[in-house]
């Protein structure tokens, strides 16, 4: 395969490399807005947590649900913090076997350059070792006639 195939392979697997670096960015914002989240909730959490305890039975039950809610509401994130976690590692190592991929090709492709150069490289040498010797016999050829003229 010549060097302008492999450099077309080689632009095509860019393009699926940057795709999947754009899936992974997404999925990294995706994991930090849930992070930010959970934080969100721990912090409403710690404040529920720290109010003082009301003396009215009706505002400490709601006090209680309201805690409740939260602990529900920070499992529940902590599921979608796991998901998006997960997600970011799939589509990292989506990208890396791009990228894995795109290295690669660029090393064959500069290992074929420096082959193509050197077997252009030896072409060229024998190309003018091949007319040295033509020059050579053509010479004394020459040389051959002119003493065979004299005679």
């Amino acid at each position: 395969m010549s060097v302008k195939r492999f450099q077309r392979l080689l632009k095509i697997r860019e393009a699926q490399e940057n795709e999947a670096a754009v899936a992974l960015a997404g999925r990294l914002a995706e994991l930090n807005r849930f992070e930010r989240q959970r934080a969100q909730l721990v912090e409403y959490q710690a404040s529920y947590l720290n109010a003082p305890v009301p003396n009215d039975a009706h505002l400490m039950k709601q006090l209680s649900l309201m805690h409740h809610q939260l602990r529900e509401a920070l499992q529940q994130q902590d599921l979608r913090v796991a998901a998006a976690q997960s997600q970011v590692d799939q589509a990292r190592s989506a990208w890396m076997e791009r990228h894995q991929a795109s290295r690669s090709l660029e090393k064959l492709i500069e290992r074929r350059r420096r082959f193509d150069a050197v077997a252009d490289g030896r072409r060229q040498q024998r190309e003018l070792d091949m007319w040295a010797t033509r020059k050579a016999f053509d010479s004394d050829r020459d040389a051959g006639f002119s003493t065979s003229d004299e005679g």
